[in-house]
Parts: C-alpha cells; sequence; structure tokens
C-alpha cells in the first residue's frame, strides 16, 4: 500500500479533502476504484493485488495522472 497526501498548493499547504474525494471519484468514473484515508479524506490510497503487472500499473497510473490534471 502506498498512500498519495492531498494539499493545498498554496502557502497553507492544509489538508485538502475536496481534492482526495474528487480525485478518486474521477478515477472511479475511469474505471479505476481507489479510497481515502485520514481525518480530512485527503490521503488517497494505492493497494494493489500482488499479481498486478506492469501494464496494469502503467494503465492505472495514466487514469490517475488524467483524473489529477482534471481536478486541479
Amino acid at each position: 500500500m502506498i498512500g498519495v497526501e492531498m494539499v493545498d498548493p498554496h502557502e497553507t499547504r492544509r489538508a485538502d479533502g475536496a481534492l482526495g474525494d474528487a480525485l478518486i471519484a474521477a478515477c472511479a468514473e475511469e474505471g479505476l476504484l481507489l479510497l481515502t484515508c485520514g481525518p480530512d479524506h485527503n490521503v488517497v490510497r494505492w493497494i494493489p493485488p500482488l499479481d498486478v503487472t506492469r501494464p496494469e500499473l502503467e494503465q492505472a497510473l495514466g487514469v490517475f495522472q488524467g483524473a489529477l490534471e482534471r481536478t486541479r
């Protein structure tokens, strides 16, 4: 498992739970299921299966990158 923390990109650097929630919703629309965690829902959890392949990871990262670009 790995977590990606979403924070306000400005000087405050505060937890950005709205971005985390929007990001996982955008990923779900593309078929990538992720979870948020933390008290502010600002950490996106990646929990791939043990038998995940490199092409599957590359596809998932592409979906994540596109969703992040659309939600920022």
